[in-house]
């Protein structure tokens, strides 16, 4: 099949345009705005059908303002089911102007990630990975579970628990569907939950620091960096594995050192930087737990300072996600 190497953002807001300008300044990948506003939807798309395939496609959950008067039309999700039809590896982002969280599970899995258009920036560099990486897997055509974790570029030592942790359908199943199972396994399970991978909170808490410490000491620990298949470079992760490997490697643990002692006689650290329980202000906070069950924002915490998050399952291979007492 024909590929052209573009992004197509399918909207009905013309003012949106300016959000894709600069999505096109900032991508590898050029992007071509098509504005369906007044125009007839099921005609526009069929046109777009007919060319070769993208490397994404952004289209908009809502387009109520074409001149299409099927209502079924009207839904970016229904869009999005023919061109995964059509061009079952492409990548399709949609992107609403409401809380995500308003819109029904199963309408959200028909896009490969649906993001709000409210500080749309902040998913720049995610949406270039999301079509670098669609691009990568469908020319390697994974053929064994071994394959799959190969894109992982995990360290040797974690192959056999990430063998054992991804999901049986990407054994069994490996069609053109292969690759939006791994992102949205990857992005919401392995980068999105701590246990193979930390992100910059559980990282600073593992080294006993804030992070602002982390910063002092982030380039020692470059090669622990994930690089994997839908890596993101303004949301990094390390591997936990070779966090511990590089720390021990510099300063050796005295009798009953955990991690988080260890870390704070890397060079350049100063108390300014060594964590603090968010709870009870004492040292070496051990664990990263969100304020309350209703929010997002979290703080480095003693796991006593702690109970778990009941909006999370136990996971194998993965850290338990904690709530602050009380929140």
């Amino acid at each position: 099949m024909k590929t052209k190497r573009q992004i197509i953002w399918i909207d009905d807001e013309p003012n949106r345009k300016k959000t894709a300008d600069l999505l096109n300044e900032s991508s590898t990948i050029p992007v071509d705005f098509r504005s369906m506003k007044n125009k007839d939807l099921a005609e526009e798309v069929e046109g777009i059908l007919k060319d070769p395939q993208p490397s994404l496609v952004v289209l908009d959950h809502i387009l109520d303002q074409t001149a299409t008067s099927t209502a079924l039309l009207r839904r970016g999700s229904t869009i999005a089911e023919a061109i995964k039809e059509r061009w079952p590896t492409c990548p399709v982002i949609g992107v609403t102007g409401v809380d995500r969280n308003r819109i029904d599970v199963r309408t959200q899995e028909t896009y490969d990630d649906l993001f709000e258009s409210v500080n749309f920036g902040q998913y720049y560099e995610r949406i270039d990975a999301i079509a670098r990486d669609f691009a990568k897997i469908a020319r390697r055509k994974p053929k064994s579970m071994s394959d799959v974790v190969d894109l992982l570029q995990p360290p040797k030592e974690e192959v056999p628990r990430l063998e054992a942790a991804l999901p049986q359908d990407l054994n069994k199943r490996r069609d053109g569907s292969v690759a939006s199972r791994l992102y949205r396994w990857v992005s919401r399970v392995l980068r999105g939950r701590p246990g193979f991978l930390y992100d910059e909170l559980w990282s600073a808490t593992f080294l006993g620091l804030n992070e602002t410490g982390l910063k002092k000491v982030e380039r020692l620990f470059r090669p622990a960096l994930y690089a994997g298949v839908f890596a993101v470079a303004n949301e990094p992760r390390w591997w936990k594995i070779k966090l511990s490997d590089i720390l021990y490697s510099r300063c050796a643990p005295d009798k009953g050192e955990l991690s988080w002692h260890v870390g704070r006689r890397l060079p350049g650290i100063r108390s300014e930087h060594f964590s603090k329980c968010y709870v009870c202000k004492e040292d070496y906070p051990d664990t990263v737990a969100f304020l309350d069950a209703a929010t997002d924002e979290r703080r480095a915490m003693h796991a006593g300072c702690t109970r778990l998050d009941p909006r999370f399952k136990r996971e194998l291979y993965f850290e338990d996600l904690r709530v602050m007492r009380g929140g």
